[in-house]
């Protein structure tokens, strides 16, 4: 090898080093200045997300979604299929429908800007047809507590204002149903009972609503005619008040309860037997079931007078456990504070309601010979008496036995 060549060689290999580890600082910086800038844009990008204008919730768009969707639900269940409404509100569809235009033409109802007429029917039918409280309604229909008591107690002083155009006593001159049930009874308008309401009262008051049962309840009189129609019905009177008392406080009222003369309601052994209540003998087998767990007949009057006024008074019966079967509010104890229920329904609706009542009907009340009062008579006794013969002397002829 020449020398000049071996010296060349020499010369190249740190020359190839040197750019070799110039290339690979380039590299390095490359790299470093890169992740710099990831590092910068990603703090640039957070900094400008935390910075940046906030969306400003528009609160009346808020409200309107939530009427919406409050609508839509309640609408579900009246303007579903008709087993829906019945089961959710205890009405078909068209008794719904008719309720709503009667409270709107009548009672004075009407729609507000935010709720109908419909929203605040189906939300007091919710509550007293389920038993629902307020606050399950506040939850799952979006409204405040306040609202809804106010729609609440105004349906109820709209439909309680139109109780005397559904709830009247019946025409004595009607002509009543052939209904074997109903053969001996020819001048019956109905039959009447009592019944028991459990409601809430504040702790002093509980002795005087506690009846022979120990439950704290209301004592409601109940008038129904053949039809289990209601026809009066008087609320009000403490559990502890017997059904007689509660009777008579009726026919004293302002809106008193009277009967025809010549004519009369069938009543339990709880009553007196006077013109215009028919009751059962005493001390004698009555009720139905007695007659169902013994199996046999009866051998007396007394005893078949008995089973057939049994038969025929179980109307108030059938109507009373149809009522609380429809309505659960009247089958478990009541949230609602008595008092307040008593100052929405006497203070503010009763003076309505006498005046609603129609110059018609007062003439014929007061032309009419009434029954005002309950009391005994050896008369109404002997007319028993003669009727149960009457019902016995049939019964043997029936069955070939003749006395």
């Amino acid at each position: 090898m020449r020398p000049e060549m071996a010296d060349t060689n020499l010369e190249l290999v740190p020359v190839t080093n040197e750019e070799e580890m110039r290339r690979k600082r380039r590299k390095k910086r490359k790299r470093v200045g890169a992740v710099l800038v990831v590092a910068m844009m990603t703090m640039i990008s957070d900094w400008y997300y935390r910075k940046r204008p906030r969306h400003i919730v528009d609160a009346h768009e808020v409200a309107e979604r939530n009427v919406i969707a409050r609508k839509q639900m309640l609408r579900n269940l009246y303007q579903g299929s008709n087993v829906y409404c019945y089961d959710s509100l205890r009405l078909t569809k068209r008794s719904f429908s008719d309720l709503c235009a009667i409270l709107r033409e009548r009672a004075g109802l009407h729609d507000t800007l935010n709720v109908s007429v419909e929203e605040k029917v189906a939300m007091f039918l919710l509550i007293v047809g389920h038993g629902t409280k307020m606050r399950v309604i506040q939850s799952t229909y979006g409204w405040s507590l306040e609202p809804i008591s106010r729609h609440f107690n105004e349906v109820l002083r709209g439909i309680l204002s139109l109780r005397h155009e559904f709830i009247k006593l019946p025409d004595p001159s009607a002509v009543q149903p052939n209904d074997p049930k109903w053969k001996w009874f020819e001048d019956c308008l109905g039959a009447l009972d009592g019944t028991h309401i459990d409601v809430f009262v504040p702790l002093a008051d509980q002795g005087r609503y506690r009846n022979r049962k120990q439950r704290i309840t209301t004592n409601v009189l109940g008038v129904c005619d053949r039809h289990m129609k209601f026809v009066y019905v008087l609320a009000g009177w403490e559990g502890s008040a017997s059904d007689s008392r509660v009777l008579r406080d009726a026919m004293t009222r302002e809106d008193a309860f009277a009967v025809p003369n010549g004519k009369y309601y069938l009543v339990d052994a709880g009553y007196t037997n006077g013109p215009g209540f028919l009751a059962p003998y005493r001390s004698t087998r009555y009720h139905l079931n007695e007659w169902a767990a013994q199996g046999n007949n009866p051998s007396t009057a007394r005893e078949l007078y008995n089973l057939r006024h049994a038969s025929a008074r179980n109307v108030i019966e059938r109507t009373f456990g149809l009522l609380k079967m429809r309505w659960a509010i009247l089958r478990t104890h009541s949230f609602f504070d008595l008092k307040n229920q008593q100052r929405d329904m006497d203070d503010l609706l009763l003076h309505e309601v006498d005046n609603m009542i129609s110059v018609e009907s007062v003439e014929v009340q007061e032309q009419a010979s009434m029954i005002t009062n309950v009391q005994s008579s050896n008369e109404w006794n002997n007319f028993r008496d003669t009727k149960a013969n009457q019902m016995f002397a049939d019964y043997q002829a029936r069955r070939g036995q003749h006395v």
